[in-house]
């Protein structure tokens, strides 16, 4: 087993800011839960602020063959002490793990979202890739130490700012997306109501500069509504105008888009693409810089779309670098 999960447990503690506490190995339920269980479920850190307002969970996700493991402990013990407003789970994902185990465990937190718990999964060390992850994995616990490697602080922001929210009344809440994987989710999910006429009539007809573009599905939709997401569990669909599509939102719809205003600025679609580029690992190109097959891409998927969605020129594209 390697040793940078103690190191990171100890820097999370050595890097606690001011107004939160950090503990490592804190079980997730108390023992009445944990005799239920069958097993003692606990995370690698948690924060907790100094007002009691917050807790995130987190899970730190090296190299692990079945990254999925911790997901399922932590929503598996929220059925038997279901978690409240306050709590959060977070998992940040190294890319020592495979790419489609990766995506598994990013599926799944969608999954726990939209059952309700508020769970999240960011990227650990974004700046190595999966052979650097695995040397330093391989440090031993004072080799670590002595070479600090990375700042940790910018992984506890990362883990603090996943589970941040912005309250816009006392039912509503909205997180920045966390992964690519979620941008993607949201991308279809855009797709999907534009093309149902009464969810459609909520759009409108909005002009749009800034566009997220999913490689796998060959989809485009605005990159403001694939870099939000609703709290889980807090934006109840009963309060939309509309019937929703047939199948279970996993992410932003356009019901809860429509209400929070083109005007609200925490909701700038500005803030939306600095979120992707800096936080979520999209870069950003002009659409006649674009690699050609990506221009053709984006006429076949807007022509149909034209009179609901007018660009705003110059077009501008947001490319996911990573795999999500």
């Amino acid at each position: 087993m390697g040793s940078l999960t103690s190191y990171l447990q100890a820097q999370f503690a050595e890097r606690c800011p001011r107004g939160w506490r950090c503990r490592a190995e804190v079980p997730l339920a108390d023992t009445g839960v944990v005799r239920r269980l069958g097993f003692e479920p606990r995370a690698d850190v948690l924060l907790e602020a100094d007002d009691g307002s917050t807790r995130i969970w987190i899970e730190f996700e090296v190299s692990r063959a079945d990254p999925v493991a911790n997901h399922a402990k932590f929503a598996t013990a929220r059925f038997l002490a279901p978690v409240g407003d306050a709590e959060s789970f977070v998992s940040m994902a190294s890319r020592h793990i495979a790419p489609g185990r990766f995506a598994l465990a990013a599926g799944t937190v969608l999954m726990m979202r939209a059952m309700g718990i508020p769970a999240f999964q960011v990227d650990l060390l974004p700046q190595f890739d999966g052979e650097s992850v695995k040397r330093l994995n391989a440090l031993q616990l004072d080799e670590l130490a002595r070479a600090r490697p990375f700042d940790a602080a910018a992984e506890v922001d990362r883990a603090l700012g996943a589970a941040e929210s912005q309250r816009i009344d006392d039912q509503h809440r909205i997180h920045k997306a966390d992964n690519a994987y979620t941008v993607r989710a949201n991308a279809w999910q855009w797709n999907l109501e534009i093309a149902d006429a009464k969810t459609a009539a909520l759009w409108g007809r909005r002009p749009v500069q800034y566009f997220v573009f999913d490689p796998v599905a060959g989809l485009f939709a605005p990159s403001k509504f694939c870099a939000f997401v609703p709290a889980p569990g807090r934006l109840r669909e009963g309060l939309s105008r509309v019937t929703s599509p047939p199948r279970a939102s996993i992410g932003m719809t356009m019901a809860v888009y429509a209400s929070l205003g083109e005007r609200d600025p925490r909701f700038d679609g500005h803030i939306a693409r600095r979120h992707l580029r800096a936080n979520v690992g999209y870069q950003e190109v002009a659409l006649d810089e674009a690699d050609p097959g990506v221009q053709r891409a984006f006429a076949a998927w807007h022509a149909p779309l034209a009179a609901l969605v007018p660009p705003r020129r110059p077009v501008r594209l947001l490319l996911p670098t990573r795999y999500a």
